[in-house]
C-alpha cells in the first residue's frame, strides 16, 4: 500500500514521459486514415457543390468552355420562380407526391408493424414479403407497374373490365397518373419503414405496458401514452429520411411515365434532368438543384424541430 501511494506521488513531481517514436507512427497512420475520406468528401461532394452553385449563376451548354460562360447573376432562378410554367407545375406534384408518399408510408408503416409485433402465424414470412420490394431494383419495379397499369393491355384493367367497370387510364390520366406513381413508391418503400417501426416497437420495455394494465388502461391508452411517445426518435428519422427521398424522385418517374401526360406527373428532379441534357441548358438546371435543396434544408428543419419539441415535452 505504502509502494503504491509513494509512486502515485511521485507521478506529481516527475516530468512526463515523453511519447515513443512507435507511439508517433500510430498517430500518424490515424490521421493518415482520417485524412482520406475527409479529402474525399471535399474533392468529390464539396467541390461539384461550389462549381454547381457557380454555374447557377451563368449560362453553360455544356459545349463551350467553362471560361467563358456568359454570366447571368440570379436571372436563372428569377426565371424558374416567375416564368417558367413547367417548374412551378413540376414544384407541386413534387409536394404533392411528398405528400402522399410520406403519409401512406408513416400510417402504414406503423400499422403493420403494430400487426407483425403482435402473435400472429407466420411473422417471419410476412416480415420477408413485405421487406421484398425494398430490394427490388427501382427501375425494374417501375417497368413491371408500367405494364401492370397499362389501359390496353394491363393486368389491373384486365381484372376491372372483367367485372364489367371501364377501363382506366392509370399512368396514362392526367388525373390518376401522379396518384398511381405514389401508390407504386408507397409499395416499394412501405416494407422499409416496417422494419424500422418493428425495430423501435420491440425496443419498448414491456414493464411500461405491464403497468398500464395494472392501472387498468386499454389498449388505445397504451399506443397513445406509452408506443406513440417513446416511437417520437423512430418517427422523426421516418419522416425526415422519406420526405428528402420523396422530393428527389427521379426513377420511379422516368421509367414509367416520363412526366406525362402533359406535365401531369413531372417532377423537379426529372425536369431538372431534361433541362440539362436535352436542352443543354445546364445553369437553369443548377438553379433548380440549389433551389430544391433550399426547401429540402427547410422542410427537414422544421420537421425535425416540431417533432423533437414535442417529443421532449412527453
Amino acid at each position: 500500500m505504502q509502494a503504491r501511494l509513494s509512486r502515485r506521488r511521485r507521478a506529481w513531481w516527475l516530468p512526463e514521459i515523453p511519447k515513443s517514436a512507435l507511439m508517433r507512427r500510430r498517430m500518424l497512420w490515424a490521421y493518415a486514415f482520417v485524412a482520406a475520406p475527409v479529402v474525399a468528401l471535399l474533392v468529390f461532394l464539396l467541390g461539384p457543390i461550389l462549381f454547381s452553385g457557380w454555374v447557377s449563376l451563368h449560362r453553360w451548354d455544356m459545349l463551350s468552355p467553362v471560361s467563358e460562360m456568359p454570366w447571368r447573376g440570379l436571372s436563372n432562378y428569377r426565371y424558374l420562380l416567375t416564368k417558367d410554367p413547367v417548374f412551378l407545375k413540376s414544384l407541386g406534384n413534387t409536394f404533392f407526391f411528398a405528400i402522399g408518399g410520406v403519409g401512406a408510408n408513416t400510417i402504414l408503416g406503423l400499422g403493420f408493424a403494430l400487426l407483425l409485433n403482435s402473435r400472429i402465424r407466420g411473422r417471419a414470412i410476412w416480415r420477408v414479403l413485405y421487406f421484398m420490394p425494398v430490394i427490388t431494383a427501382p427501375l425494374a419495379l417501375a417497368v413491371m407497374f408500367a405494364f401492370i397499369f397499362d389501359r390496353n393491355y394491363g393486368l389491373v384493367n384486365n381484372v376491372i373490365t372483367a367485372i364489367g367497370l371501364p377501363r382506366q387510364p392509370f399512368l396514362s390520366g392526367p388525373n390518376q397518373a401522379l396518384l398511381t406513381l405514389v401508390f407504386i413508391a408507397v409499395y416499394q418503400f412501405v416494407g422499409y419503414y416496417i422494419v424500422l417501426f418493428l425495430a423501435g416497437l420491440q425496443g419498448i420495455p414491456q414493464d411500461y405496458y405491464d403497468a398500464a394494465q395494472v392501472d387498468g388502461a386499454g389498449k388505445l391508452q397504451e399506443f397513445r401514452y406509452i408506443t406513440l411517445p417513446l416511437l417520437r426518435p423512430v418517427m422523426l428519422f421516418v419522416v425526415v429520411t422519406n420526405t428528402i427521398g420523396a422530393l428527389q424522385v427521379f426513377d420511379l418517374v422516368f421509367a414509367t411515365t416520363g412526366g406525362a401526360p402533359a406535365n401531369s406527373s413531372m417532377t423537379v428532379v426529372l425536369h431538372m434532368y431534361n433541362t440539362a441534357f436535352k436542352f443543354s441548358r445546364m445553369g437553369r438546371a443548377s438553379a433548380m438543384a440549389f433551389i430544391l435543396f433550399g426547401i429540402i434544408l427547410l422542410i427537414t428543419i422544421v420537421q425535425v424541430r416540431l417533432l423533437r419539441d414535442r417529443a421532449y415535452q412527453d
